[in-house]
């Protein structure tokens, strides 16, 4: 049996773990001004949609229909949210 002496392995840059520091997201004061006013929206739909839900108790077809267009309105703005946050983390 022959003996052999293990030579010392160096690491040379391409071996070595990159070490990246994660990626900052930034949030500018326009995006601030569209998500704030996407939310404002879709929280004053949402809140129309119930009120003529709860306080009309005989609703007309008139009644029904803005409720409808009020919770089509508030479940877009939701996802317009959701899609613009996704889109800055992207970024």
């Amino acid at each position: 049996m022959s003996d052999e002496l293990a030579s010392p392995v160096t690491a040379t840059a391409a071996d070595q773990a990159p070490t990246d520091t994660p990626a900052v997201t930034t949030v500018t004061a326009h995006f601030k001004l569209v998500f704030i006013g996407v939310m404002v929206i879709t929280v004053f739909t949402l809140a129309a949609s119930l009120c003529i839900g709860v306080f009309v108790k005989e609703p007309t077809e008139a009644a029904k229909s803005a409720m409808d267009t009020c919770s089509t309105l508030a479940n877009l703005g939701f996802g317009a949210m959701v899609g613009l946050l996704g889109g800055k983390a992207v970024n």
